[in-house]
């Protein structure tokens, strides 16, 4: 692992934002960022389209199965209830989880930088046990 001891012009040697700052500072080339970006765009467009199909699902369907709105699946609840309630956000998270990870996969993997340390779930400016 990189050091974060030596911190020119960010202040004191024990200023770890001013030090994981530095050590970032123009790491990364433009040809680096505009592979990042073309990918970053590629995955944000297919999400996006993801989230809008499965908006645009909910009309269609209404408009297809007159009974979504009027038929009580359980409870007196009907299809149309329950997606709206249930299913819709629980889609909406995992569209959005999905999204995180793969960006920041993406990140990582593109930029060759990881800021977690995945075995000790450790910022990478903290030292072993906790301690700066």
């Amino acid at each position: 692992m990189r050091g974060f001891d030596s911190v020119p012009e960010a202040g004191p040697a024990g200023d770890a934002l001013g030090s994981l700052l530095w050590n970032y500072a123009e790491f990364d080339t433009p040809e680096e960022v505009d592979a990042l970006f073309r990918a970053q765009r590629r995955l944000s467009v297919s999400h996006a389209l993801l989230f809008f199909g499965g908006t645009l699902l909910l009309p269609v369907v209404q408009a297809v199965w007159p009974a979504w709105t009027t038929s009580a699946v359980w409870g007196g609840l009907t299809p149309a209830f329950i997606t709206a309630t249930l299913l819709y956000p629980l889609f909406c998270i995992v569209l959005a989880a999905s999204y995180t990870m793969r960006a920041n996969r993406l990140d990582e993997d593109l930029l060759g930088r990881t800021v977690w340390r995945e075995d000790t779930w450790e910022a990478p400016w903290v030292g072993s046990g906790g301690e700066r």
